[in-house]
């Protein structure tokens, strides 16, 4: 990975240069797994999901194929790009593991505007207009721009026991399966540029420079891109929940598009404690809160009179105050126990609510086992707003959907980077934050209802951020236009899609033009009865499938 920053004089005439020129890019891929492993394992296998191979290893090709012939219809390049890809025993356990991982073969310095910054092979190269590995007589052994690699244990006792792999294109993941094409489309997108190179814990940029990717990270607390930040300042942000966001605008603007509305505490009493606060919600007890169940009512701070202690954190019983806190919100301050320990203190003394103060700058969710079910919702807010909050107690706030922020952005509408509190070198700061809703396709964790065969949501805003030239127009088979736009505002991917599907068709048939258009035609009608083409462009595709020799 990241295997030498070469040194390039040369100047970027503008990032859209290329927009006379620009084709949709060939993306290939490099199998480097021996024979019978990985994709190449020749266990039979049922179709499945739109996928027509008939061995584990071709399923995964195929798919694998899927993904590069999508990104392929989204961006641009006039240069070939090239992917590592293989299965390997990545780190696993019997709860958590990792899926797959991926970045840049090789890195490149670019001088843009008299600024210096690093970027991945395929965006170097995108912009440049040439093969950087050839002009500079790389090593022709290691000529790939892009190294994937994807978990070949899951499902075995060591590595997450009784889920697999779904090999499918069509979205329709069954329950306890991983969808593979999420998996190498959110790779893929790492290789593309959704990647920084700086420290995640120490802040230092990679050989004293920045990147295509932190060029557009900013903390919102100090208000600086990380660019005008001291390497203490960058690490300290990427440490602290919705402190580190994205400047971008075409990626802000598509983020309105795309997120919902935040769930958000609000409190009317009193003046001094009154605002609209963000929150992090329990993810693994009690309810999810929401308008629903966390209506408006009294917030009674907690008190668990421990002598000589701190007396709001709720982890002793009973509560001093318990007649208070029934049929109430219990506040609590996080620490000495557990978020859950907490929360089933509170419901045992009556609550019908919880509110976490942090110990710290952010709001995160909340996990942990607690010694009893708990039934009620509970939220976190910031260490501020729980000050503020607990400063009028009792107050008087409710859940609601807030119309005047975005769930998973900033309040001033930026995008935020996943910037959990303990460091994970492999997640921290290269994905979107968690509390992106609806789920993204480039946050860090796998999420069934990512539906990456028809919207990757920010993920194409962001690569145009970082210079990458959109397909401005209609996906092709061949030469011909099908008509259906290719990538749009908001993610969506359609065009790609029937590109994509062009080549599982093309695969099907083994060169029979009758099976062709045959599969392009049910493909087609399928799409159009989903609503996704309408029926001038599905006449079209299929004008497109028979002019097409597969």
């Amino acid at each position: 990975m990241n295997k030498s920053i070469l040194a390039v004089a040369m100047v970027v005439a503008g990032l859209c240069g290329l927009s006379g020129t620009a084709t949709a890019a060939d993306i290939t891929l490099l199998n480097v797994d021996p024979a019978g492993v990985g994709l190449n394992d020749t266990t039979p296998a049922p179709v499945v999901g739109g996928n027509p191979g008939r061995t584990v290893g071709e399923q995964r090709r195929i798919a694998y194929q899927f993904a590069m012939d999508t990104w392929g219809a989204v961006v641009q390049s006039p240069v070939q790009i090239k992917i590592y890809a293989s299965f390997a025993p990545l780190t696993c356990t019997a709860t958590t593991g990792v899926l797959g991982q991926a970045g840049a073969n090789w890195i490149y310095l670019l001088t843009e505007a008299g600024v210096t910054r690093i970027y991945p092979a395929a965006l170097a190269d995108s912009l440049i207009g040439q093969d950087l590995s050839v002009l500079l007589n790389q090593d022709p052994t290691d000529p790939a721009d892009i190294f994937s690699q994807f978990n070949g244990d899951l499902g075995k006792p060591s590595c997450l026991p009784g889920s697999n792999w779904y090999y499918g294109v069509d979205g329709k993941t069954p329950a306890g399966s991983i969808n593979f094409l999420n998996v190498v489309m959110h790779e893929i997108g790492h290789g593309l540029g959704m990647s920084g190179f700086l420290s995640k814990t120490t802040g230092a940029l990679y050989a004293g420079y920045s990147d295509s990717y932190t060029r557009y990270a900013y903390d919102n607390v100090l208000n600086k891109n990380f660019e005008q930040m001291t390497n203490a300042e960058r690490a300290l942000a990427m440490k602290s929940p919705g402190r580190t966001v994205w400047s971008g605008t075409r990626t802000n603007a598509d983020a309105a598009l795309i997120l919902d509305n935040r769930n958000s505490l609000r409190v009317t009493a009193p003046v001094a404690a009154a605002g609209s606060y963000e929150v992090g919600f329990a993810t693994s007890f009690g309810p999810r809160a929401s308008p629903s169940n966390f209506t408006s009512n009294q917030i009674v701070v907690v008190n668990d009179g421990v002598a000589g202690g701190s007396v709001t954190d709720g982890c002793e019983l009973p509560f001093v105050n318990a007649a208070a806190i029934v049929g109430k919100v219990a506040l609590m301050d996080r620490g000495v126990c557990g978020f859950a320990v907490k929360a089933a203190n509170a419901q045992s003394s009556g609550a019908i609510g919880v509110v976490i103060a942090n110990n710290a700058p952010g709001v995160i969710d909340m996990g942990g086992v607690p010694p009893i079910t708990v039934t009620i919702p509970s939220v976190m807010v910031s260490q501020a707003d729980g000050s503020r909050i607990k400063s009028g107690a009792p107050a008087t706030g409710g859940v609601i959907l807030d119309p005047n922020f975005l769930a998973g952005a900033d309040n001033a509408g930026r995008l935020r980077l996943y910037s959990p509190t303990t460091v994970a070198g492999g997640s921290t700061f290269s994905h979107v934050d968690t509390a992106a809703t609806p789920n993204a396709l480039m946050e860090p964790f796998d999420s069934p209802d990512v539906q990456s065969q028809y919207s990757v949501d920010v993920t194409p805003a962001i690569f145009a951020d970082i210079g990458w030239q959109l397909n401005p127009g209609n996906s092709k088979i061949g030469k011909c236009d099908t008509s259906v736009d290719a990538v749009t505002d908001g993610g969506l991917i359609i065009g790609a899609n029937v590109a994509a599907w062009s080549g599982i068709c093309a695969t099907q048939a083994k060169g029979n033009k009758l099976l062709y258009s045959k599969c392009m035609t049910v493909r087609g009608d399928q799409m159009r009865r989903e609503g996704l083409i309408n029926s001038v462009e599905f006449s079209q595709v299929l004008k497109c499938a028979v002019l097409n020799t597969p």
